[in-house]
């Protein structure tokens, strides 16, 4: 094999043969296989089958440089994985329109290269293409091409363009569909699934399936899939394991969860933490009870300037107990300057579902108030409802 990679002169084989032999020799040194192991020999080798027009070396070099740079595509990368591209490498033309992707105003050279590597018939480089065309990234919104390409990616068991058609599916064809996805891997599909076996809808109910599901989901790295798993553990010690892994990865329902337990266990400090990453998520809960904290001063300082934002942020989502404490701040003058209109408004709000203590509170602060300034809370509080129910 080397000396047909060597050859030169009449008598050499063509430039492929020579091209394709030398990137033999390098997957040799590569592996330790044949001969002995060298990075240093399975790279020359490699640049000598490049040098040839060897695209699979050049896509190679390409992926040696990004893993000695460890995981960075540097300009030597670039470099390596371009020559494969316009070798019509589809897989190094796909690395490139990924690349460019994420370049600022590069979506012309993103698209021109996933176009290359779908046309040539690379999964992922077609559900990509799909997703531009249905967020309207760098081309014209186009439903129908985006569901070509979708459905071509699918063909070739795709799992994220399976699961696009899985979401699209009819009631009656939803099970089927979520279950091809699942089977290649999709993780969205297999938490789908677990949680359809767990409650029975769609299928016969079976709680062993279901936390199969679970666990495959959970090793795919769905975070709601190890909060869900945590819900089925009979002894603390595991469903902690699972709340930690869940809120370790950002899933908000887990962090309150967590929280949850560390009060109850006197860790003031770590819950207040959990749930204040919660609360930088949008968790309407979290919120709440981060304000709590931090009006209470649990866990921490005192900060009624924090608590105030973080109840107001829960109450324009409608959470009642918040708006009841935004009356209360507003009434007493923490975090803000004192305001009574304000104050009335949020308590009649609060009082909306019935709310005993927002109703008590509302109807206190009447006894101190004029007709005019109950009718100005009124008339905001009535503005506020609107411009909230808005906004849900």
């Amino acid at each position: 094999m080397k000396q047909a990679a060597q050859q030169s002169g009449p008598l050499a084989a063509d430039s492929d043969t020579r091209g394709e032999a030398a990137l033999q020799v390098g997957r040799w040194y590569q592996s330790g296989l044949g001969e002995p192991k060298s990075p240093t020999l399975a790279k020359d080798w490699w640049q000598r089958a490049a040098k040839l027009g060897n695209r699979e070396a050049s896509y190679q070099l390409g992926m040696d440089c990004q893993l000695n740079h460890k995981g960075k595509l540097v300009s030597e990368c670039l470099d390596w994985f371009e020559q494969a591209a316009k070798q019509d490498h589809a897989q190094a033309q796909l690395i490139l329109g990924q690349w460019y992707a994420k370049q600022s105003g590069a979506d012309t050279e993103a698209i021109k290269w996933l176009e290359k590597a779908a046309e040539q018939g690379n999964r992922d480089a077609q559900y990509q293409l799909g997703l531009r065309y249905e967020q309207e990234k760098g081309v014209n919104k186009r439903s129908d091409i985006a569901q070509r390409w979708f459905e071509k990616a699918a063909a070739q068991q795709q799992p994220d363009a399976l699961l696009v058609l899985a979401r699209q599916a009819s009631s009656a064809e939803a099970f089927t569909a979520y279950q091809r996805a699942a089977n290649a891997g999709s993780a969205p599909a297999q938490l789908w699934l677990g949680l359809a076996y767990q409650a029975g809808e769609r299928v016969t109910q079976d709680l062993a399936l279901g936390r199969y599901w679970l666990e495959l989901a959970a090793g795919r790295g769905s975070h709601e899939a190890e909060y869900q798993l945590s819900l089925l553990q009979t002894d603390v010690v595991s469903r902690e394991h699972w709340l930690t892994l869940a809120a370790q990865g950002g899933f908000s329902q887990a962090q309150v969860a967590l929280a949850e337990l560390q009060q109850e266990r006197g860790e003031l400090a770590s819950a207040r933490q959990s749930l204040a990453q919660a609360a930088q998520q949008g968790n309407v809960d979290a919120r709440y009870a981060y304000a709590e904290m931090l009006r209470l001063g649990l866990g921490g300082k005192e900060d009624y300037s924090q608590a105030l934002q973080q109840y107001r942020l829960a109450a324009n989502a409608n959470h009642r107990n918040a708006q009841y404490r935004m009356g209360i701040m507003r009434e007493q003058g923490w975090g803000a300057p004192r305001n009574r209109l304000h104050a009335y408004a949020w308590y009649l709000l609060a009082a909306t579902d019935g709310n005993s203590d927002a109703t008590k509170a509302r109807d206190e602060l009447e006894k101190g108030m004029t007709e005019k300034e109950k009718s100005s809370g009124q008339k905001l509080a009535q503005h506020w409802f609107v411009k909230l129910k808005g906004a849900i």
